[in-house]
C-alpha cells in the first residue's frame, strides 16, 4: 500500500515529474499524428489507383491476345467473379486546341461493362451539379460548359461514349484525364479553372498499332469528340489516359477480326484471324478477396489455355491482383510510413531519456527518505517498485493525454490547417500540388494501442536503472546522507 501511496504523492508534489509527464505526452501525440497522416495518405492512394482497376487483371502485352470474349464468359461463370470487361492499351499522341501535341496512354474501353468493373462514372467531373457551381466572382464557375451541356447529361455521355451533340454524332467520343490539357490550371483552393475548356471541341489521336507479334504497323489516325473529363486522384493517370470506345480502339490498333487470305492468291480464304485484346480486369463477387479471385481465375486460365492453342501460356499471360500491378508504388508509399514512424520512435528516445534523468535526480533526492524505508523494513524490490510504478504511471498518463490530443488534431486537421491559413497566411496542404481536396487522416487502433503500450513500457524502461540504484541503497549510509 505504501508504494502506491509514495507513488502518487510524488507525483502530486513535485514539479519536475511533469516534465516527464510532457516528454511522453508530446512523443506519443507526434507519432499518432504522423502515423495517421501517413496511413490516411496511403489509404487515399491505394483507393484511388483502385478506382480505375479491376480487383484482378489479365494481361499479356501490347499485342494482345485472342477469345478475350470467351475468356470473360468463363470468368464469369466463376463463382468468385461478379463482372469482367475487355480493354485495349495503346499509346499515342493526342492534338488539342491550339497545336499542342500530347502523348498519352489510350484506354479503349466498353462503357458498360468497364463501368461494372471499376468506379468508372464516379471518376467523371463533368456532372450536373458540378455545372451547377457557383463563381466566387459572381455567376456559375463553370458556365461555358454548361451552356454546351444545357440539354444533354455529361455523365450519360461519358457512360456511353458517345457525342450527345447531332452536330458531331458521327464521330466517336473520348473522354481525357483532368490533367491532360494544359488550359486545366487547378488553383489554390482545389478548383479548376479552364481557358478554354475543352469539352466538345475536337482532337486528334494518333497510335502505332502492332501484330499480336509486336511489330509496327502503319500509325493509325482519327478525330474524337471530348465529351466528359475524369478525376481519378492519380497523377499519372489523369496526365496521361484518355478512354475512347472498345470497338474504335480496335480498329485503329488492327486488333479486331480479320480474314487470312493467301498472299499469292488474294481471293483464296486461308481461314479467320480473331479479334484482340490487350487486358481483361476482372471484379470479385461481394465477399471475395482479390487473392481469392485470383486464384480462381489461375486455375480456371490453365484449363482454358489449353483448350486455345493460340492463348499465351500463364508465364507469358500475367494474372495479378491491382495490388500486385500497382506495388512497386504502394510500396514505396508503405517504406515512407515505416520510416516516418521510426525516425519519430528515435526521437521519443528523447522521453526515455528524459524519464532517466528526472527519476536519477529524484532518487538522489530522496537518498534519506528511501534509507528511512529500508529501516523500518521495505524490501529492496519493495523501494526499486516504487519508482518503477512512479514510471508506469507517467507513461500511463502521458500515453492517455497523447492519445487524446493526437485524436482531437487528426479528426480537425482541415479545420486547423485552414485556421492556420486564414490567421496567419500558413498553408503546408497546398491543394493546388496535391490532388486530394483535404488532409487525409485515419486513426487506425490497432497502431494506436501498440503506440500506448510501447510509450508505457518505455516510461518503466526509463525509470528502471533510477530504480535499480534506488534499491541498493544502503540504509545506514543513507540516513547520514545530507
Amino acid at each position: 500500500m505504501y508504494k502506491l501511496l509514495l507513488t502518487f504523492r510524488y507525483l502530486r508534489r513535485k514539479l519536475i515529474p511533469v516534465f516527464a509527464l510532457l516528454a511522453v505526452t508530446l512523443c506519443t501525440a507526434m507519432v499518432i499524428i504522423v502515423i495517421s497522416i501517413m496511413g490516411g495518405f496511403l489509404d487515399l492512394v491505394k483507393n484511388a489507383g483502385r478506382t480505375v482497376m479491376g480487383d484482378v487483371s489479365c494481361y499479356s502485352g501490347l499485342g494482345g491476345f485472342p477469345h478475350y470474349d470467351e475468356l470473360i464468359t468463363a470468368i464469369e461463370d466463376l463463382p468468385e467473379a461478379e463482372a469482367a470487361t475487355p480493354i485495349i492499351i495503346a499509346y499515342g499522341l493526342l492534338k488539342l486546341p491550339g497545336d499542342v501535341i500530347k502523348g498519352v496512354q489510350v484506354y479503349g474501353i466498353e462503357p458498360d461493362s468497364y463501368a461494372k468493373v471499376t468506379a468508372y462514372r464516379d471518376i467523371l467531373y463533368w456532372t450536373r451539379d458540378t455545372l451547377k457551381t457557383p463563381d466566387p466572382l459572381g455567376g456559375r464557375l463553370y458556365a461555358s460548359v454548361a451552356e454546351i451541356y444545357k440539354d444533354h447529361d455529361p455523365v450519360e455521355a461519358a457512360a456511353t461514349l458517345t457525342p450527345p451533340w447531332k452536330a458531331v454524332e458521327s464521330r466517336p467520343a473520348i473522354a481525357t484525364g483532368l490533367e491532360v490539357s494544359p488550359y486545366n490550371v487547378r488553383m489554390p483552393d482545389g478548383t479548376y479553372r479552364f481557358s478554354p475548356s475543352i469539352i466538345g471541341r475536337a482532337l486528334t489521336l494518333t497510335v502505332l498499332p502492332v501484330t499480336s507479334k509486336g511489330a509496327a504497323l502503319e500509325p493509325a489516325t482519327d478525330q474524337f469528340i471530348v465529351v466528359n473529363e475524369f478525376n481519378s486522384g492519380v497523377y499519372d493517370v489523369d496526365a496521361q489516359r484518355v478512354f475512347i470506345p472498345f470497338d474504335i480502339a480496335q480498329k485503329m490498333m488492327v486488333m479486331d477480326a480479320a480474314t487470312r487470305v493467301d498472299p499469292d492468291n488474294p481471293t483464296k480464304i486461308l481461314g479467320s484471324i480473331p479479334a484482340r485484346a490487350t487486358e481483361v480486369h476482372i471484379k470479385a463477387a461481394n465477399g471475395v478477396s482479390p487473392v481469392e479471385l485470383l486464384a480462381a481465375v489461375q486455375v480456371m486460365y490453365d484449363k482454358f489455355s489449353q483448350q486455345h492453342e493460340d492463348m499465351p501460356p500463364q508465364p507469358f499471360m500475367s494474372i495479378s491482383t491491382w495490388q500486385q500491378r500497382q506495388a512497386k508504388f504502394l510500396s514505396a508509399v508503405e517504406n515512407e510510413k515505416s520510416l516516418m514512424t521510426v525516425l519519430f520512435g528515435i526521437i521519443s528516445i528523447v522521453a526515455v531519456v528524459m524519464i532517466g534523468v528526472i527519476f536519477y535526480m529524484i532518487v538522489l533526492e530522496k537518498t534519506r527518505d528511501i534509507g528511512i524505508l529500508r529501516a523500518i523494513g521495505a524490501s529492496r524490490a519493495g523501494v526499486a517498485s516504487i519508482f518503477l510504478s512512479f514510471g508506469a504511471v507517467i507513461g500511463t498518463l502521458g500515453a492517455a493525454f497523447g492519445t487524446t490530443i493526437a485524436c482531437l488534431i487528426v479528426m480537425n486537421i482541415n479545420e486547423i490547417h485552414a485556421w492556420l491559413g486564414d490567421t496567419f497566411g500558413i498553408v503546408i496542404w497546398d491543394r493546388s500540388v496535391y490532388f486530394f481536396d483535404r488532409i487525409p487522416s485515419q486513426v487506425n487502433t490497432h497502431e494506436v494501442i501498440v503506440i500506448v503500450i510501447v510509450a508505457i513500457v518505455a516510461s518503466i524502461l526509463g525509470a528502471l536503472l533510477p530504480a535499480i540504484k534506488a534499491a541498493r541503497v544502503d540504509p545506514i549510509e543513507s540516513l547520514r546522507y545530507e
